[in-house]
């Protein structure tokens, strides 16, 4: 039996006319108080948008945090999405980003506190911090050697941090 966890999506990007009726969203809601919309209609599935234009569904009992149908179906027709999970018992909670349009993997993870604000692992901080005692203390390297030092320290701290995307695009219906 899967965990149930709350959890949030946005949609963005434009979805053909012709898609519409495959479109599964019909036993979503739009948000944590299970407000329905006529997901039949265009004028229905517009009206799921949020105040930026994307469409955002919510579920507070989504199995593994998660709208597995829905978001295969997205990425299947390269539409962006962003998916926020609560964490519960040993899953941690994360933001899932599928853009398209990106180079390399389309989709991000990104580890994220319960208000979805992204964390970084205090490991990689502590072995920064740690490099950067040792560098501030060593002064048997010359100066540029040192520079060349905190470069890579830098370098390996930008790592940690979740990529920023560009916000996703206000979705629409488009005859494409």
């Amino acid at each position: 039996m899967a965990d149930r966890m709350a959890a949030e999506i946005w949609i963005g990007g434009k979805l053909p006319r012709t898609l519409l009726d495959e479109f599964p969203i019909s036993d979503l809601r739009v948000d944590f108080d299970e407000n329905p919309f006529d997901a039949t209609t265009e004028e229905g599935i517009l009206s799921a948008r949020d105040e930026a234009g994307l469409l955002h569904f919510a579920d507070c009992e989504a199995a593994w945090g998660e709208f597995q149908e829905l978001e295969g179906w997205l990425r299947e027709h390269n539409i962006p999405f962003q998916r926020h999970s609560s964490g519960k018992y040993e899953h941690d909670p994360c933001l899932v980003e599928f853009r398209p349009d990106l180079p390399g993997t389309p989709d991000r993870y990104t580890l994220t506190n319960q208000d979805g604000a992204p964390v970084v692992r205090n490991d990689e901080i502590e072995k920064a911090m740690k490099s950067m005692e040792r560098l501030a203390n060593d002064r048997k390297r010359s100066a540029e050697k040192r520079l060349l030092a905190w470069e890579r320290i830098y370098r390996r701290l930008s790592r940690s941090i979740p990529p920023k995307l560009p916000p996703l695009p206000p979705f629409e219906i488009a005859d494409r």
